[in-house]
């Protein structure tokens, strides 16, 4: 029998980092349990900023941090059933930890948590802990946290308060070496049945594919604006690794994090100059790409087309064909292909071409540039030209046709960032869309909140503490817990998106159901969408051709508005725990996913002189669209047009950008995942 020479510490593990803008941890925890009589560990993140940084987070971070932690048996497409919902939520996340904020969570040992049964008689338990950072603009800042694993909470937590005094002069020192004289060393296990593996960005993000000697499918996913790649992109990414159909690659430029109102012309070089520096450094390491696809999320899907486009006109137009390369998918989610030009109200894109987003904003309200010198082969005339309105010409024209599927996915609601029209290429089979409006009062594909909500209540109620369980809710100093938000949350949303609805006016117009007393403006109203209106097709190969009828059921979707998109990212409705536990709870987010072809576009209109436009400002905007949208929609140039119905923040949750804060749009990435890359066909939609 073998003595102990000293207790174990009180602390298992420790561990600070700092973030940058984009950054990203993965902690992966595994525990051996050899004492049948313990239940649980804890795991606890605290932001150690100043909490003066609240007041100015929108300025220079936001300095707050995303943070889930899962059990290594969860998994999505499977019901979850946690084992002790009265005491704790297995899987857990918090969207926004700020500074000086903790989020302390419960990790159960149980069958949802275990990895193996050792021969021992011991079992071994395994968690993944994911931490991202939340700010947005600012590539100098620093947010720094600290990570703690152990046995006994309350000490955790004294330990963390002890610290706060050395935080406040420059330096954050754990008071490890107490009683029990014995601590552990930074990002070092102190007990001998925890192991503790810390991947940083780097690592996530390898450039290494997953079978090194077979040909690779090079998969390269462009961020938008006010975002970044390492993580807003991360799930993106791990949902297509998923696949085994493919040997794929997805990787993407970092570099445009924190600069996006640079101007589509400047990312786009940025952009392309990576891809053919990436590809020359793959095929020097010895591997062989036979394919690539490109996905561009909001301000990636102009970016991508214009590094293509760059790639073409100084590489030359049979680039890829020379490095035996097939172009495959083409892809882009809530993209503003078209600018926001006619879907913006006048003041904000009198803001917008001020400069308010540098010179993306004015790309995207299609102003035009002053007259300058030749660059990149275009003469004076082409630079006077909008980006948007040049970007579709040639050579982007040829190399669209070589991809094997061109896709857009667009939010048919919820979505004042980047609205439908300019997200579907304006194009699209009005009559056939349905009402939306009926979804939305009905909730048959969100579901209704509040029943969701009553359903997570009964699994845990706020305010009550387990019997003889150290409680990780909410403490006097305000620090966070491992659950998911209750109904509050949500009701707050709700009612904010509802006065904003009131104030701005943005339900939009119920048309297929006013046939009898149509008021003049509803009628102009019907008159311009039927003329952006297109037949649709199931299939790649067939064309539908307007039958001649005339248009009297147009449904004309709800006009979302830009300021209450912005702070719908700010207040969201939240997942409820029905919805994560359970994938028979979510309903279809996908309504209409269908083709459209050249031949199914109506014929151009002859429109009167500039003169009478500039009385009807509203047409000019129009006649812009519509110009660039028929660039676009040419013989031998098909779209897969996908129109998505999700609740706010719609144009972060179609990429899902936190995994579970935006986890609404799980459904849109799966159709992605297995229509798109895998080849299968999905359940059926709507």
């Amino acid at each position: 029998m073998s003595l102990s020479l000293s207790p174990p510490p009180i602390l298992w593990y420790k561990d600070k980092q700092k973030f940058r803008l984009g950054d990203v941890c993965r902690y992966k925890i595994q525990f051996t349990n050899r004492d049948p009589s313990r239940s649980e560990i804890y795991f606890r993140v605290k932001n150690i900023e100043r909490t003066g940084l609240r007041a100015f987070h929108l300025v220079n971070g936001p300095f707050i941090l995303y943070c889930h932690v899962i059990p290594c048996n969860y998994d999505p497409h499977v019901k979850f059933e946690p084992e002790s919902t009265e005491v704790s939520n297995e899987v857990c996340f918090r969207n926004t930890i700020k500074p000086g904020q903790t989020f302390n969570v419960r990790l159960c040992m149980n069958d949802n948590s275990l990895r193996r049964r050792n021969k021992d008689g011991s079992t071994t338990h395994e968690w993944t802990c994911d931490l991202m950072c939340q700010i947005v603009l600012n590539l100098r800042a620093l947010l720094s946290f600290v990570v703690m694993i152990g046995e006994n909470l309350a000490e955790m937590r004294r330990i963390s308060r002890l610290a706060l005094t050395n935080l406040s002069k420059g330096d954050f020192q754990l008071p490890l070496k107490e009683e029990n004289g014995h601590g552990v060393d930074w990002g070092v296990a102190g007990h001998e049945d925890l192991s503790v593996e810390c991947a940083k960005t780097d690592d996530i993000w390898t450039k290494t594919p997953r079978l090194p000697g077979k040909p690779v499918h090079l998969v390269i996913v462009t961020h938008g604006i006010f975002s970044n790649l390492t993580a807003d992109m991360l799930y993106l990414r791990e949902m297509l690794l998923s696949l085994t159909l493919d040997n794929f690659l997805v990787d993407g430029y970092r570099g445009n994090a924190g600069r996006t109102e640079k101007g589509i012309h400047r990312l786009g070089v940025a952009v392309s100059t990576y891809v053919t520096g990436l590809i020359a450094e793959l095929q020097k390491k010895g591997h062989t790409i036979s394919r690539i696809s490109f996905v561009g999320h909001s301000l990636g899907g102009p970016v991508q087309l214009y590094a293509l486009k760059h790639i073409l006109l100084v590489n030359g137009t049979d680039y890829f064909e020379k490095q035996n390369i097939a172009l495959t998918h083409f892809v882009c989610l809530a993209s503003p292909m078209l600018g926001v030009i006619s879907e913006m109200s006048l003041w904000i894109s009198w803001f917008l071409d001020l400069g308010t987003l540098g010179k993306t904003g004015r790309d995207l309200t299609l102003l035009k540039k002053l007259p300058n010198v030749t660059r990149h082969g275009e003469g004076k005339f082409g630079m006077v030209r909008p980006v948007l309105e040049l970007l579709p010409d040639e050579p982007v024209q040829d190399v669209l046709k070589q991809f094997q599927l061109r896709v857009v996915y667009a939010n048919a609601v919820n979505d004042g960032i980047v609205p439908l029209r300019t997200s579907a290429l304006l194009y699209l089979d009005w009559e056939a869309l349905g009402d939306v409006r009926d979804l939305k009062d009905h909730r048959k594909l969100m579901g209704d909140a509040e029943s969701e909500q009553s359903a997570a209540n009964s699994l845990h109620v706020p305010g009550e503490s387990p019997l003889e369980k150290p409680s990780t809710e909410k403490n006097n100093a305000g620090n966070d817990v491992g659950q998911i938000p209750d109904d509050a949350d949500l009701n707050i949303a709700e009612k904010y998106t509802s006065f904003l609805s009131r104030i701005f006016n943005m339900d939009g117009e119920l048309v297929s159901h006013r046939k009898e007393k149509r008021p003049k403006r509803i009628k102009k109203r019907i008159k311009r969408y039927a003329r952006i209106s297109a037949k649709s097709s199931d299939r790649y190969d067939e064309v539908q051709t307007d039958t001649g009828d005339e248009v009297n059921s147009i449904n004309i979707p709800p006009k979302a508005s830009a300021v209450e998109s912005a702070l719908n990212s700010l207040i969201c409705p939240i997942p409820s725990r029905d919805f994560i536990d359970d994938p028979d709870s979510r309903t279809p987010v996908i309504f209409h996913d269908k083709f459209y072809h050249f031949k199914s576009i109506p014929e151009e209109e002859s429109h009167t002189g500039s003169i009478s436009k500039f009385f009807r400002y509203y047409d000019w905007r129009m006649d812009k669209q519509v110009k660039i949208a028929r660039k676009y929609h040419t013989p031998d140039l098909s779209w897969r047009k996908v129109l998505v119905y999700l609740p706010p923040d719609a144009h972060n949750n179609i990429i899902v950008r936190r995994r579970f804060a935006n986890g609404y749009g799980w459904g849109v990435i799966e159709h992605l995942r297995q229509e798109i890359f895998g080849g299968e066909k999905v359940a059926a939609k709507f």
